[in-house]
């Protein structure tokens, strides 16, 4: 499937937005380039307008598009993104007990008793 295909919504950096299809365009060194209509509801706060632009594909791969309508457009001025994060649960790791430590610390000191008595000493080359 064509990424864009007219009446596709897709959603770039937090906005959404709306293919409604291409124009060709050719450049001034007369190279062809399609361009892609969309529009999206300006991103200015209490704006409910929507508006309608033209993009490149390489563009919109890279999520530079319009984000506010005519009235509310500034060039140079950045939209906030909205950053849309999933939250984990945090996962607290409890301390252990005195009781549990003291049980570990055993537990070491009896493994390493048996693998003492497991190695047999060498007689030492100087005896």
């Amino acid at each position: 499937m064509n990424r864009f295909t007219p009446g596709r919504l897709f959603t770039s950096r937090g906005r959404q937005y709306q293919i409604l299809g291409t124009q060709d365009h050719w450049t001034r060194d007369e190279r062809y380039v399609e361009m892609i209509r969309y529009q999206s509801v300006c991103a200015e706060p209490g704006c409910d307008r929507t508006f309608r632009a033209l993009s490149t594909k390489s563009r919109i791969r890279k999520g530079q598009l319009n984000k506010r309508c005519e009235l509310h457009h500034a060039p140079g001025i950045p939209v906030p993104i909205k950053k849309v994060r999933k939250k984990r649960p945090k996962t607290r790791t409890k301390k252990p007990t005195a009781a549990a430590r003291l049980a570990a610390r055993r537990e070491r000191a009896v493994n390493q008793a048996i693998l003492a008595v497991q190695r047999v000493q060498r007689p030492s080359y100087l005896d």
